[in-house]
Order: C-alpha cells, then sequence, then structure tokens
C-alpha cells in the first residue's frame, strides 16, 4: 500500500499510488488527508487496505501520478532524529568550528526538530543566505501512531503506520 498527499491547500489532498507509482485514486471518500489518515488509522485502515487493492486490480477509475505535484509528510506532532552517522555528525560540527565530544561515538545522539510544515520532494530549498551553506541529509522517515513509553519491540513496531524516505536540510 502506497500513500500519497497531491499539492493542495496547506495539508495536502490523499491518494493512493499503484505499486509501480505510475497510477493514483482520490482517497478522499476514507480520508481527506494524510494526516487525517493517521489520526484515525485503525478504523480507516481496512478501508484504505480495499482501495489499495482496487488501484492495484485497476478495478476503478486511475489518474497519472506525477511525483512532482506530491507534496510531503503532514504537519506532525513531534519529529525526532536519530543520528547514527556520526562522521557525519563530525563534519558537520567541523564546519560550525565546534568540538565533536567524545561522548558521540558511544552514546546515541537524537534531537527533536522542526515539523509544523515539511518541503516537497521536488520543491526548491529555501536559504536566507546561501553563503551558510546547506546540509543535506538522505533519511529512512518512519510514521508512527502512539508509541507508549517503555514499549515493547512488538509495541513499537505495530505502531509503525508509514516508512519513507527523506530529505533532512
Amino acid at each position: 500500500m502506497k500513500l500519497a498527499s497531491l499539492k493542495q491547500g496547506r495539508d495536502g489532498k490523499l491518494v493512493m499510488v499503484s505499486d509501480d507509482l505510475a497510477w493514483c485514486a482520490d482517497a478522499g471518500h476514507i480520508a481527506p488527508t494524510l494526516q487525517a489518515a493517521l489520526d484515525d488509522w485503525d478504523r480507516l485502515l481496512p478501508d484504505l487496505i480495499v482501495l489499495a487493492t482496487d488501484v492495484r486490480n485497476q478495478a476503478i477509475p486511475l489518474d497519472r501520478f506525477h511525483e512532482h505535484d506530491a507534496a510531503s509528510l503532514p504537519r506532525a506532532y513531534q519529529w525526532a532524529d536519530g543520528s547514527a552517522y556520526v562522521n557525519h555528525v563530525a563534519l558537520v560540527r567541523q564546519a560550525r568550528s565546534a568540538e565533536l565530544p567524545e561522548t558521540f561515538w558511544r552514546d546515541p545522539l537524537m534531537y527533536q526538530g522542526g515539523s509544523d510544515g515539511f518541503l516537497g520532494p521536488r520543491d526548491p530549498i529555501p536559504l536566507a543566505d546561501e553563503a551558510w551553506g546547506c546540509d543535506l541529509e538522505a533519511e529512512v522517515v518512519v510514521v508512527t501512531g502512539d508509541v507508549p513509553l517503555g514499549a515493547t519491540r512488538e509495541q513499537a513496531l505495530d505502531a509503525i503506520r508509514l516508512v519513507g524516505l527523506t530529505n533532512d536540510v
């Protein structure tokens, strides 16, 4: 099942995308936006699965999917970024003339980033001043539902809603 948001208003329009990324079907009868689908995931999942099957079987009208029309992830309540590549962290800190604490080589690094809006996959990256440079990081994004404090591995896996690729700027 592949969900996407097409650019429309602040939060986009939810569509179901074919496995080959060539076609899509409006999912607005299930949820108007990806955020709405995520907010009511358990109730809407069966309908999303039926829609994905209909798209796969070309059993419903389909529109051509163009990735340049795609929006990004919806606004999120939290963006928690875990950094596993210490060499990258060292280079970024070096560019700022900041020391890399020795603990970074053995303790995981996590920070909470801005999540009130994301750029689409083909959107230009606005820089106030290009002289500042731009750090681009390809990342795997995992969108979850509610995850209880102290969750087991199985509880955390059950909370996964979406997996994708993103660029952290």
